[in-house]
């Protein structure tokens, strides 16, 4: 009987430590000459999760790392996930053969660190497979008529008697293929070896056979007759005549083991052997206590069982491959069948979602023009937002003329002062669709007053799916140019009353704060000077501490004034009008003594606040200003440094005032300072800045206003005095 070849290549997954480790061996793997077609699927320990699903539809699993180590910490799951299929352990010499063998589930082992290590990998490979050997012969080949058939050597070839074997050509006779022909039914390895050896047994007329396969170079036994126990079998290296019966494919009889050295007595008792190869996965043995119990014929009868056994591994082999692809492609049918289930639930929903978009869209231009804050409309067309509609209060509250922006790209007349430097992001953001607030002040019909822009895009669609705002002028514009929305709104509500009611209660609370925190300081100060001095008085009897307590009493009494004055203030700025920073500054200058201190302004800024409480604050900055760096304090007034033109630089202190970038500053700076004409110091002012109190310092003025307007104010000490008013800049107006 002549084995069929290999229908298609051996499957193998090598499993290395590194994917360059795992492409390199895999490549080294797929080179080797010997034996039949191998695909080698490169893999690394970090994919050991998807191993049981690629096992299952290969032949072999190559773990080429040393479990020692710490990618080799993955081999007993990986063996766990490979179930039936073989694993080959392809390790370095640290890891002994014996403890591979005392792990479960390892099949073979191979050194890497020897000469032609790839090429032995590959032939252990196929003794673990079981799979068929393509160099079998077709045929036993004839006997040699010299041989002496009582020698102790080893017999191979066929016999001129085939009264009871088969006929010249080695074919078995009809008896044994009805006694073997029942092996094919067999669905499992197990089985089958059992029911193989059972069979070669009974042909041979002995007690003692069984079926061993290749395991970490050693044939160790998987099947035995009734007569021969399991743990009696050691296993017997690979090496001598049961080694090259392997390699040939021939079967060999032996007359007298005691008279070979070179072959390792398998069962005790026994003095002959006679075996055959299974393909290439193991030998079919029969033994004898008897010296030459075995003849030609038994010798024929066994070989033809081993090449029904290999016909039988080989049909199993196919069979499991062809269940695996079965089972691989209904997995496959399933999962493609849930994509299109689920692809198709999507479209639902997104049509769903589209209807809605639309109706939201519907139902959104049909409440604008009964929104009763000031809105625009607007529509993305080629990339740029442009005007498509003004409701009613839009019109009434800016007094514009809704024919003249009507279709006009959104630009200064609908874009809020203020917000011209951020134009850029505003637009972006309307093109993408985000839903933003944005503060800002601007003239009305009634005057300044401040709104808070959202914007409220369109989430919608037209009914084809299609956006008609992304045809440009340039043909219609591709999905991924960051246009979400064609259309949304913009509205303004006005905030004025509500920021202004913020400040107050921002300026009461922090009048609230400043008398607590005297009251913590001062007057409890005062109240423990005055008791302590009262008490050395009833103590001691001396006069002279009563003019203390009195003294403590005056300090207490006018600080209680001073607590009085704070609380009864009204800080609240309730008349705002457009104040420059810079005009301000120079009325308030040569309103101070400043001495001999020169003024310098910079870039402007226009502030809606309180004029006469603009200038009082300046007042009170520049006079603290002066005083840090002129300990003199003495000079007339330099009122052509005023018009921020004056040289800079001399003997004379500088006072700076600017405009940065979120409101304003003013600083002292010592004589000598280089300051350049923008008012933006080169050689910055040392110190740490630090939150003004108003206690102590007579800046109280100073928090107090700030306060008013919702400005925060901090301190730096340093050579000079430098004051920062933040939170100012992007809720107003950018002065020229």
């Amino acid at each position: 009987m002549t084995p069929s070849p290999r229908s298609r290549p051996r499957t193998v997954i090598y499993l290395a430590e590194t994917d360059a480790a795992a492409r390199d061996g895999a490549a080294a793997l797929e080179g080797v000459d010997s034996g039949p077609q191998r695909l080698v699927q490169p893999l690394t320990p970090d994919a050991v999760d998807q191993l049981d699903s690629w096992a299952a539809e290969a032949d072999c699993v190559v773990f080429a790392a040393t479990p020692t180590t710490a990618a080799g910490a993955t081999l007993l799951q990986a063996v766990g996930a490979c179930g039936p299929t073989p694993v080959i352990l392809f390790s370095e010499a640290a890891y002994a053969p014996s403890a591979a063998r005392a792990t479960d589930g390892i099949d073979g082992y191979v050194r890497r660190d020897t000469d032609d290590a790839v090429a032995h990998l590959a032939d252990e490979i196929e003794w673990a497979c079981a799979g068929e050997r393509e160099d079998a012969p077709t045929a036993l080949p004839a006997a040699d008529p010299d041989a002496d058939a009582a020698s102790d050597a080893v017999e191979t070839g066929d016999t001129d008697d085939a009264t009871d074997t088969g006929d010249a050509t080695g074919r078995p006779t009809a008896g044994l293929l009805e006694s073997i022909a029942e092996v094919t039914g067999c669905e499992e390895r197990g089985p089958l070896f059992q029911r193989l050896v059972e069979i070669a047994a009974d042909v041979a007329g002995v007690e003692y056979g069984w079926l061993s396969t290749v395991h970490f170079g050693e044939l160790t036994a998987q099947a035995t007759t009734e007569a021969v126990a399991a743990n009696d079998l050691e296993p017997i290296p690979r090496e001598g005549p049961l080694d090259e019966a392997l390699r040939t494919g021939d079967p060999i009889r032996i007359d007298d083991l005691a008279a070979r050295e070179d072959l390792t007595t398998p069962l005790e008792g026994v003095t002959s052997l006679c075996c055959a190869p299974v393909g290439d996965v193991g030998l079919l043995l029969l033994a004898a206590e008897d010296p030459a119990a075995f003849d030609e014929r038994d010798r024929d009868r066994l070989a033809a069982c081993g090449r029904f056994g290999a016909a039988a591994l080989e049909r199993l082999e196919t069979a499991s491959g062809l269940r695996t692809d079965r089972d691989r492609l209904r997995r496959e049918l399933d999962r493609v069948e849930a994509n299109r289930e689920r692809l198709a639930a999507e479209r639902d929903e997104l049509e769903a979602e589209r209807d809605r978009l639309a109706a939201e869209r519907d139902r959104a231009r049909a409440l604008f023009a009964n929104v009763p804050e000031p809105a625009v409309r607007y529509e993305i067309d080629g990339g740029r937002p442009i005007v498509r509609d003004v409701n009613d209060a839009f019109a009434d509250v800016f007094g514009t003329d809704s024919t003249a922006i009507v279709g006009e790209p959104l630009d200064a007349a609908t874009v809020p002062p203020g917000l011209e430097h951020r134009q850029e992001r505003l637009i972006e953001a309307l093109r993408t669709g985000d839903r933003r607030q944005l503060g800002s002040r601007r003239e009305t019909v009634d005057g300044v007053r401040e709104f808070r822009l959202t914007l409220i895009p369109f989430e919608a669609a037209d009914s084809d799916g299609s956006d008609p705002s992304r045809d440009g002028a340039d043909g219609p514009e591709t999905a991924d140019d960051g246009i979400h929305n064609p259309e949304g709104l913009i509205v303004y509500s006005d905030v004025t009353d509500a920021n202004r009611r913020e400040r107050a209660l921002a300026a009461a609370e922090a009048r609230l704060e400043s008398i607590a925190e005297s009251l913590e300081a001062d007057v409890r100060t005062s109240l423990n000077v005055a008791r302590g001095y009262l008490e050395l008085a009833e103590e001691t009897g001396d006069a002279e501490h009563f003019a203390e307590v009195e003294t403590a009493q005056e300090r207490l009494r006018e600080r209680v004034a001073e607590l009085l004055a704070v609380a009864r203030r009204d800080a609240v700025a309730v008349e705002t009008e457009p104040v420059a920073v810079t005009d301000v500054a120079r009325r308030a200058w040569v309103a101070v003594d400043t001495g001999d201190a020169r003024l310098v302004t910079g870039e402007d800024r226009v502030l809606e606040a309180d004029k006469a409480q603009v200038r009082e604050l300046f007042e009170h900055l520049l006079r603290a200003a002066v005083e840090s760096v002129d300990a003199d304090g003495d000079g007339a007034d330099d009122e052509d440094a005023g018009d921020g033109t004056a040289e800079t630089g001399g003997d004379a202190p500088i006072v700076t005032v600017g405009a940065t970038d979120d409101g304003f500053a003013v600083s002292g700076h010592p004589a000598g300072t280089d300051v350049d004409p923008t008012g933006r110091e080169t050689t910055p002012v040392d110190g740490r800045l630090t939150a003004a109190d108003g206690t102590g310092s007579e800046l109280g003025p100073v928090e107090r206003i700030a306060d008013a307007h919702g400005w925060d104010v901090g301190v730096a000490e340093g050579e000079g005095t430098a004051f920062a008013f933040r939170g100012v800049g992007p809720a107003d107006v950018n002065g020229d």
